[in-house]
């Protein structure tokens, strides 16, 4: 008989994790006029900060500019595989709360608007163990998710889970959240920020990723390194192994390719793909997946996931030449599993900070 012991119904947000809520941003009065609002500048045009320029956008109360020197296809978040899975990031209860704030957004966003117009589409995915663990602390948050049989396991694993997960195909999906931003009233500037001041907003939304580093001096900002394959060959489920940093692999069904990976090389600022790596990649992949034609490969591209020690959401103590500062950074490569829940904080410590400005 399967075993099922983990298939839960969907539920919100447990306040056990921490995260604050942000209903009340949307219990408001009538919004201000638009010549009255409110300038907040977000920093970067990736994942993160697209996604906090719609979240600020939908409440009506700022004039929402996007400043970025690189737009998409160009960002990190376009060579993303990706998929819903927290990954490489701590804190661990806030990231699960992040996490799963997400996960319902997608859900609905899949029942609202369909994969074809969003890029989002739920996938059945499966996650082999070396050595049998817990079920992680998010399994109870979403749709499905259940230990494998024993004859789901490949011969290289001792155990697994499988899940339902939204996989978002990132050429999609960055354009996607661009036309909504645009359609709530954001504007965008393609520009190099030097300085925190040039922004000209005294609320300034930092999302630039390993930018951070030199920008706001985040010395904790560092590259992770990853590489990943596309292949024409059709695969109906997601899988993937992230026991360790070295044996990296996964699997990401999409409707264009399959995505491969992958790497997790600390540091390594190498943008150019590495032939070794993308042999590391098909072997480390067979073992997912048997039937892989390592002959498929059509394309290899190579990103760096801004990483630090934990997420930095927080209002920044200092001011910069006026302008105060809420960052969102530091998602390593959960950047997409974490995007509507951080962007969605963001909205609470955007909207406190705006109160205690002088008028």
């Amino acid at each position: 008989m399967r075993q099922t012991s983990l298939q839960i119904t969907r539920c919100a947000l447990r306040p056990s994790f921490g995260v604050r809520r942000v209903s009340r941003s949307l219990a408001r009065s009538p919004p201000p006029p638009r010549a009255t609002r409110e300038r907040v500048v977000v920093i970067g045009a990736g994942v993160i900060g697209l996604s906090c320029a719609l979240a600020l956008a939908e409440t009506e109360l700022y004039d929402i500019v996007v400043v970025a020197e690189k737009f998409s296809p160009d960002t990190t978040s376009d060579v993303a595989a990706a998929f819903w899975y927290p990954f490489l990031v701590t804190p661990r209860e806030r990231a699960d709360a992040w996490a799963l704030a997400t996960y319902t957004w997608f859900v609905d966003l899949i029942s609202r608007d369909g994969p074809r117009t969003s890029g989002v589409e739920m996938r059945r995915c499966r996650e082999f163990l070396k050595v049998k663990t817990p079920p992680p602390s998010w399994s109870s948050g979403i749709d499905y998710f259940a230990e494998l049989r024993a004859d789901d396991v490949p011969s290289a694993y001792a155990a697994g889970f499988e899940f339902d997960a939204p996989v978002i195909e990132m050429p999609k999906f960055l354009p996607w959240l661009v036309e909504m931003c645009e359609k709530r009233g954001v504007t965008f500037e393609k520009a190099r920020i030097e300085r925190v001041e040039d922004a000209r907003a005294r609320v300034v939304v930092d999302c630039c990723g390993l930018g951070a580093r030199e920008l706001f001096h985040d010395e904790e900002m560092q590259p992770i390194r990853g590489q990943v394959l596309y292949v024409q060959q059709r695969c109906e489920i997601g899988m993937f192994d992230d026991s360790s940093k070295e044996d990296l692999a996964y699997v990401i069904p999409r409707s264009d390719v399959t995505v491969l990976g992958g790497t997790a090389q600390i540091g390594s600022y190498d943008l150019e793909p590495n032939a070794n790596d993308s042999s590391d990649i098909l072997r480390k992949c067979l073992r997912l997946w048997p039937d892989l034609d390592i002959n498929a490969v059509v394309s290899t591209r190579v990103g760096l996931r801004p990483a630090r020690s934990s997420v930095r959401l927080e209002v920044d103590d200092l001011t910069y030449g006026g302008a105060r500062v809420c960052h969102c950074v530091g998602h390593g490569g959960a950047g997409v599993t974490l995007s509507r829940g951080c962007a969605l904080e963001v909205v609470d410590l955007v909207r406190d900070l705006t109160s205690t400005l002088p008028s």
